[in-house]
């Protein structure tokens, strides 16, 4: 199907901003779930014993200085994930820590869906240690350096399970290992990594601030109307069964799981400041509005921009919402 076909047949992105309408059809090419749901069992024991909520164990993070720019210093650590469920290519945790004496705050960063390495958030967020915010950069099971297959694309839809567990374990043990170095720790990510650092805030037992940006309170709607909705692989999900719809139905009732509205608010919803983007083909508006409605004293902005023009033309306004989410502890 055309690019301009399959928009027009599309009722879920009226308005959707051109760029991510393009990119959205350029990724077509590299489908997600393509050998189907994946481990049953895995996605079973995910959803009855192994939540969000649950105590990740302590850590600790195995340091070395890499690189040094200006009074910025930048460390690479490892440390090994917290959930032992991931496979043992993907087990070991990366992550990249940007310092500068003096700072009392600091904040983890999630990645975005396919997202790997660190350039890009570092393009986005670098300048925030210059604000008094050391910057902790999280890699994500499966991507980058913990990949266990060819591609970013995740071949399963268990894989995509487990790397949403995995993210916020081990953002809530990087979180607990900075606790006694920092006055103020925040969590924040952008798409994908936005509603990770959402739910990391929400089963947080302690304080601290949130930026969620380009995100709603489910991710569901992304994956079933959406423009990422043209890359699932519905027909591997179907299988031998053929019905698009029933595999749509039960992608939509699995990713449910995850919205963040099941989870009661942060122990400081007051220090967190929500971002939407008024022409995202990908987050629905009214996740956005449905996540600050359930955190109350929570902060809602909005950009005139889709959601790839943002990480372009909005970059101030994205770095001003941690700020902003971290003055407020």
């Amino acid at each position: 199907m055309g690019l301009l076909q399959r928009f027009s047949s599309d009722p879920a992105i009226p308005g959707a901003h051109p760029i991510d309408v393009v990119v959205a059809w350029l990724m077509c090419g590299s489908k997600l779930f393509t050998r189907g749901w994946g481990d049953e069992s895995l996605l079973t024991d995910l959803a009855q014993h192994t939540g969000f909520a649950n105590p990740p164990p302590a850590m600790c993070v195995d340091w070395r200085t890499t690189a040094r720019r200006g009074s910025n210093v930048q460390r690479d650590g490892t440390f090994e994930s917290p959930l032992r469920l991931l496979p043992r290519d993907a087990r070991t945790a990366y992550v990249r820590a940007w310092s500068r004496p003096g700072n009392a705050a600091a904040c983890v960063i999630l990645a975005g869906s396919r997202e790997e390495g660190y350039s890009m958030r570092e393009r986005v967020f670098g300048a925030l240690t210059d604000r008094g915010l050391d910057l902790y950069l999280l890699e994500n099971p499966f991507y980058g350096r913990r990949r266990t297959a060819p591609s970013a694309s995740l071949a399963t839809f268990s894989d995509q399970a487990l790397m949403n567990v995995g993210m916020v374990w081990e953002a809530r043990a990087l979180l607990e290992y900075l606790r006694n170095d920092y006055n103020k720790l925040t969590v924040a990510g952008y798409s994908m990594g936005g509603h990770m650092a959402a739910i990391t805030a929400a089963v947080c037992p302690f304080p601290l601030a949130c930026a969620a940006l380009a995100t709603g309170a489910s991710a569901a709607p992304i994956y079933t109307q959406g423009l990422l909705s043209w890359s699932i692989d519905l027909d591997a999900l179907a299988g031998e069964s053929h019905l698009q719809s029933a595999a749509r139905q039960r992608l939509h009732r699995l990713i449910e799981a995850a919205d963040v509205t099941h989870h009661a608010p942060p122990v400081r919803p007051d220090a967190a400041v929500l971002v939407g983007c008024a022409r995202d083909g990908y987050i629905l508006r009214t996740e956005i509005q449905r996540l600050h409605g359930h955190w109350p004293g929570s902060i809602l902005r909005w950009l005139p921009a889709g959601h790839v023009t943002a990480l372009i033309t909005g970059r101030p306004a994205l770095r001003n919402a941690i700020v902003d989410a971290t003055q407020k502890l």
